[in-house]
């Protein structure tokens, strides 16, 4: 081992190649994952490597500086804004502008509402509540994404500094006697967290707060690196093979992080401790000229790598072609090579610009002018402040639909939804999840039009049936746990049976005589829309194998009711679901001037709501409801309308536009077919 390594981890000071290789290591798995290079679909432990390393070094610094009677939390917090700050500034403000161009007004809104948080370190609680799962296909489509790991460091470090301060004062310097009790109670929540709540556990400092104490613990924690540079060589080796088996092994589908952050966090630990010189050859690997520079890079590679991706896949609409990807990946490197030279050094070292004083007043100037920026952005992409082209791109629901949404006759904190004359007494009900508040529009005009008036009821992901449990589900969480959340009414299932409970009940009480069920039927009857039915009979369903099976029980179970109360039901076919979200495509397709063919054909959606449609052609034949095909006057022609003299019919892929709904509204006018 050379002398400048020191005699122990925790007191090393001097630079060290090596971890600036892990750095490299770690910023090249992350940015080959996300530009889907082959062998790289573990990259995301990247992460795991960086707070290992950030742990480590942090705490090795703040405990040297305590012992040498000289730590400042003023002078860690400068050292804190000089290294994250500039760049991180620099990266937001070139995404305002690119995103401000490339972005339509309705996503712009959305990205910026988001971005907000971005300044403050919020980012991985944002995402938590917004996002979902890191690697599902929502969240890939946002470009400050990769910024919640910034925040999950940050928020350890507004407390970390301050916890070794007390340790060294009233714990005589006992680091390890509580950082460890620390980082387990962190690792255990992590684990379990994973499979009760996999998004929180994935974003949330908490639950990750013990990767940093990893790496905290090993340099507070006095070890000595092995003497013997064989002993080392293996540690090192061993350590290579951890992070590159993980990344080899994991994937977007394995729960995560659970357990298994422990293997790249492992590989790193080994890594460190080992001390890695030119001497041994995991050293010779980390330690080469190319490497260290990555190292170097690596922050500014970070920043740049996902927001520079996600810009240029939503222009260019269609996937990205491999030779695009690569042209990016090296726009990338130069990027960050800038941004390294021209953007961070410049406010490191001993000629670094600003002081202390001054360099506090600019970083708080400047994050609050970047916040204000985004809100004032955020606010000119509101939808109400469209123009007519945009509102005809990209349609909102309207007011009644806004007002409407997630009401129940039986809520008495919310006023009950009329539809059509207000005049007129209830005597009809429309009832049903999302799809029934996007056709609203069309029954409203309908019952105006005959002068009578209807209920609406709607709760967003419950479908009209009675004796059903619907619940999320996700590849993260364990059978046991989904039986525990099961067992405790933890999702969706007792929000959607206490609704279902109290319509039914308010249909009896007051005699309503017509019912409209409108729903995404095949998101239940099917077992690819992360909905998992279960009832008496099929009481786990984690195949969702038995959706079809369940959703034909719970709706023939209300049908039953429904018929004992003598009411009258009509149940709604759903709109045709589009392959592309449709406004997006639309615009893009202007954008580029793309001849493209989004539109499915008639044949086509009768294949994609055959689940559906097999199960109502079943029971209709019992209980003789009318079925209303919007699809007749959205498919004439034989295939499915996406727009109207360039104004889209849909707000999303699914969800019919007002003008999509009342293209169907004359669909409704069986309701008032005398020989129904």
């Amino acid at each position: 081992m050379t002398a400048s390594l020191g005699r122990e981890l925790g007191r090393v000071q001097l630079y060290r190649a090596d971890i600036d290789g892990l750095r490299a290591l770690a910023v090249l798995l992350v940015m080959f994952h996300r530009y889907l290079a082959p062998g790289f679909r573990g990259g995301f432990v990247g992460v795991d490597v960086f707070f290992v390393i950030s742990g480590f070094l942090i705490a090795a610094h703040i405990e040297s500086d305590i012992a040498a009677g000289r730590f400042s939390l003023l002078a860690f917090y400068e050292r804190r804004i000089r290294r994250i700050l500039p760049a991180l500034f620099v990266m937001y403000a070139l995404f305002l502008l690119l995103a401000s161009q490339v972005h339509f007004p309705r996503d712009f809104h959305f990205q910026t509402r988001l971005a907000a948080y971005v300044i403050p370190f919020l980012a991985n609680y944002a995402f938590y509540k917004n996002a979902g799962d890191y690697s599902g296909e929502f969240a890939a489509h946002i470009a400050l994404l990769h910024t919640w790991s910034l925040a999950v460091e940050e928020q350890f470090y507004l407390f970390f500094p301050l916890l070794m301060i007390v340790i060294s004062r009233f714990m005589r310097r006992s680091y390890p006697a509580v950082l460890w009790p620390m980082a387990l109670a962190s690792f255990l929540l992590c684990v379990v967290g994973t499979y009760i709540e996999p998004s929180a556990t994935f974003y949330l400092t908490p639950f990750r707060a013990w990767e940093l104490l990893a790496g905290a613990l090993l340099a507070v924690g006095r070890f000595s690196p092995p003497r013997d540079a064989r002993v080392r060589a293996g540690v090192a080796l061993l350590g290579l093979l951890l992070i590159a088996g993980a990344d080899l092994l994991l994937s977007d589908n394995t729960p995560y992080p659970s357990g298994w952050a422990l293997v790249p966090c492992t590989g790193s630990l080994a890594i460190i401790y080992a001390s890695c010189d030119r001497a041994v050859p995991v050293g010779k690997v980390l330690d080469n000229p190319v490497m260290r520079r990555i190292g170097l890079w690596s922050y500014s590679l970070y920043l740049i790598h996902w927001p520079l991706l996600v810009l240029a896949q939503y222009y260019a609409f269609d996937p990205l072609s491999v030779s695009l990807r690569c042209v990016l990946l090296a726009a990338t490197f130069l990027l960050g090579a800038l941004s390294w030279r021209y953007v961070e050094q410049p406010f490191r070292g001993p000629s670094a610009l600003l002081g202390r004083t001054a360099l506090y007043g600019i970083a708080v100037a400047s994050g609050v002018a970047l916040v204000l920026a985004t809100l004032v952005l955020h606010r000119a992409a509101d939808p109400r402040r469209y123009s007519a082209r945009e509102h005809a791109l990209f349609p909102t629901y309207t007011a009644e639909q806004t007002r409407c949404r997630n009401t129940s006759p039986e809520d008495t904190q919310t006023p009950s939804c009329k539809l059509g004359d207000n005049r007129a007494p209830v005597e009809a009900l429309l009832w049903g999840d999302s799809h029934a508040l996007a056709i609203l529009p069309a029954v409203d005009a309908a019952y105006a039009k005959h002068h009578e008036a209807a209920i609406f009821a709607q709760q967003g992901g419950c479908p009209p049936l009675l004796g059903v449990n619907v619940r999320d589900f996700s590849t993260a969480k364990s059978n046991l746990f989904r039986s525990w959340t099961d067992a405790n009414g933890l999702d969706r299932s007792e929000r959607c049976k206490r609704h279902t409970d109290a319509v039914l009940n308010w249909v009896a009480r007051n005699h309503i005589g017509t019912v409209i069920l409108a729903a995404h039927w095949i998101a239940y009857t099917e077992d690819k829309h992360s909905r998992r039915l279960t009832d008496s009979q099929s009481p786990e369903n984690y195949s969702m194998l038995d959706n079809a099976a369940v959703f034909s029980r719970g709706l023939e179970r209300l049908l039953a009711a429904l018929d004992r109360e003598h009411v009258r039901v009509f149940l709604l076919d759903d709109a045709p679901q589009s392959l592309v979200d449709v406004p997006y495509a639309l615009a893009s397709a202007q954008r580029l001037h793309l001849d493209r063919e989004f539109r499915i054909s008639r044949v086509a959606y009768e294949a994609q709501q055959h689940s559906a449609a097999a199960i109502f052609a079943r029971l209709q034949k019992r209980y003789g409801f009318r079925i209303l095909k919007p699809q007749d006057w959205l498919c004439a022609g034989g295939m499915c309308s996406i727009a109207r003299d360039d104004v889209s019919l849909y707000v999303d892929n699914e969800h019919l536009s007002e003008l999509g709904a009342m293209i169907s509204e004359p669909a409704l006018e069986a309701i008032w077919d005398t020989g129904s």
